[in-house]
């Protein structure tokens, strides 16, 4: 028990350490980053202005996001081929007001709360569970102590019930991840470090991450499974998905908590094309919160860089 434990803390760690910061540290050798607007040479010009227009005029506009950041990384080398990121500077005098500027892309400002299924199913994975074993989510409210409580985002409509480990995972049910989690030694605590809200990430990180993630060889695939499926029909994501091209990935939303969060953080991770990805990107935005709030806020943009992409990058 302990084995599958420690190893599970180290995959925890691995993914969401070595792949970010251990990948990031070995790209600082040859320069990528900077604190300047200065583009590395082995980056694509043309797909940073498309990014940063991207950016500034649709997504941070539409969104009135105060964060934003974009990264494109090439899915065979990991080689970063573009990125973008602008925070809007408020004006004192007027709320809302303000200009856009560019800011350090290592800046951490946002979770790794998109990760959170794929760790669900790496658990069942790890803990030899299979993805068409039943879980009862029950009413889409589950109270595990008086400190957390986990609630689906259908809670109000009665929940998923009893259903697949993977339907619940393809329909991005908390409570059936939680489960997941628990399949494993300790996983309430597992559960508690992976949900962390802390902002401790940014754009290419989120990037860099999902590609080792899915590209990672494993006798299950439980990870490639999920991250397929979102966006195949029988996955909650199925309408945000590009026609014309499989994606594989995942939109998350992580709204306002009265008790700890004051911010909307909406995310996009995903490869294109799914059996063979040649590209990963990444999208964030981060905004004071209103409503309406929908976990597809960035789809439009999303499938804007993806045509970009499959129109000027042929290979």
């Amino acid at each position: 028990m302990k084995t599958i434990t420690q190893a599970f803390r180290t995959l925890l760690v691995f993914m969401l350490i070595f792949y970010c910061i251990g990948v990031y540290a070995q790209r600082k050798e040859v320069s990528y980053f900077n604190d300047s607007v200065e583009i590395c040479p082995l980056a694509d010009k043309e797909l940073i202005d498309s990014c940063y227009n991207l950016l500034d005029r649709n997504m941070m506009l539409e969104t009135d996001g105060i964060y934003g950041q974009i990264a494109v990384i090439d899915a065979t080398t990991s080689e970063v081929l573009a990125w973008a990121s602008l925070e809007k500077q408020l004006d004192d005098e007027c709320e809302g007001c303000g200009d856009m500027v560019y800011v350090p892309f290592k800046k951490k400002i946002c979770t790794t709360d998109i990760f959170v299924p794929f760790m669900a199913a790496k658990c069942l994975e790890v803990s030899n569970t299979p993805l068409d074993k039943m879980v009862d989510t029950g009413c889409g409210i589950l109270e595990v102590d008086d400190s957390l409580q986990i609630r689906d985002h259908n809670w109000r409509r009665g929940g998923y019930g009893k259903v697949t480990f993977e339907k619940a995972l393809l329909m991005m049910s908390r409570i059936g991840m939680y489960k997941a989690f628990k399949t494993i030694p300790d996983g309430t605590d597992l559960w508690e470090e992976a949900c962390d809200t802390v902002h401790k990430s940014n754009a290419i990180e989120l990037a860099m991450t999902f590609n080792q993630m899915y590209l990672q060889k494993s006798s299950l695939g439980y990870v490639k499974k999920i991250a397929n499926g979102i966006f195949e029909k029988t996955g909650i994501q199925h309408r945000l998905a590009p026609r014309g091209i499989e994606l594989a990935g995942m939109y998350n939303i992580l709204q306002c908590d009265d008790n700890k969060r004051s911010l909307d953080e909406f995310t996009f991770v995903g490869c294109f094309p799914a059996d063979n990805p040649k590209y990963t990107i990444s999208m964030l935005v981060i905004r004071p919160h209103k409503l309406p709030a929908t976990i597809g806020m960035l789809s439009k943009e999303v499938n804007q860089l993806i045509e970009w992409l499959l129109i000027h990058r042929k290979k």
